[in-house]
């Protein structure tokens, strides 16, 4: 099946479309919020045009080889969303918008849709579930072989690792966001599912006509130790932003035990 290994050997320049548009609007709304004489972080502008240059690398990489394609998915997967929910968009969009705008925004995020899709075992099996099914059965040569559901697959694990970043990590606001103890068992729970994925794909050599043996077991080693690395730096980003949320909650409470104690009395005037 020498055809599901050499598939897109040049990839078209399509794909990195839809990235420069989002690109695009999240500039305009950077430059809409700093008419109105409202400051945006630079930090997430950064992190915005970082991931969103990642994500049109992956889509442009030619994926010639096992090694390549694995390395491909992990910067759709894992590297892009990472860096997109620290950009928080969805913050700035609705800080950006006008009015109407706003309102149907909110109404699309109060959903019920979106309020079941952004639950914990839901993102998880999304994340995990795309994978395998993706790695493991007849999906993975089905894709090689037409561009159709190749794009369809980019586009599962680009949105299923933008939940699971935006879950644990995002800067926007979240109705539902588990605390850090739900945080870290459920990023524990994926990276878990990534190892065991990795560990099978170098064990039984799949998915099947992939490449050659040390082709698919350096894959696997790609998948395991380049997504071991994006874990770490998820627990980092979780465990830094709880510690400063910590601090300031700290600090609040300190003002207000200083403001709510009571003035103590001068002393009296000697006569």
């Amino acid at each position: 099946m020498h055809g599901t290994h050499d598939v897109a050997a040049g990839p078209a320049l399509w794909p990195a479309l839809p990235v420069a548009a989002v690109g695009v609007l999240y500039l305009a709304g950077v430059v809409r919020l700093h008419r109105r004489g409202v400051r945006w972080s630079l930090a997430r502008t950064l992190a915005a045009g970082a991931g969103l240059a990642t994500l049109a690398a992956a889509l442009l990489l030619p994926r010639t080889g096992f090694v390549v394609h694995v390395a491909g998915h992990l910067l759709l997967a894992m590297v892009a969303p990472l860096l997109l929910a620290l950009a928080a968009p969805v913050t700035l969009a609705l800080r950006a918008l006008p009015p109407a705008g706003r309102r149907r925004l909110l109404g699309v995020l109060r959903s019920a849709p979106v309020r079941v899709l952004t639950r914990v075992p839901v993102v998880l099996a999304l994340e995990l579930g795309g994978m395998y099914a993706f790695y493991l059965t007849d999906l993975f040569a089905l894709a090689h072989a037409h561009p159709a559901p190749m794009a369809l697959v980019d586009l599962h694990m680009v949105l299923a690792g933008l939940l699971l970043s935006v879950l644990l990590v995002g800067r926007d606001p979240l109705p539902h966001r588990p605390g850090l103890v739900g945080s870290l068992l459920a990023l524990l729970v994926a990276a878990a599912g990534h190892d065991v994925l990795a560990k099978v794909i170098y064990a039984r050599l799949l998915p099947a006509h992939a490449g050659s043996p040390d082709e698919v077991r350096l894959g696997a080693q790609v998948m395991y130790y380049g997504g071991t690395v994006v874990e770490v730096a998820l627990a980092v980003v979780l465990m830094t932003a709880w510690y400063a949320r910590t601090g300031r909650e700290l600090a609040r409470e300190r003002r207000r035990a200083v403001s709510a104690a009571p003035v103590p009395a001068g002393r009296p005037a000697r006569g």
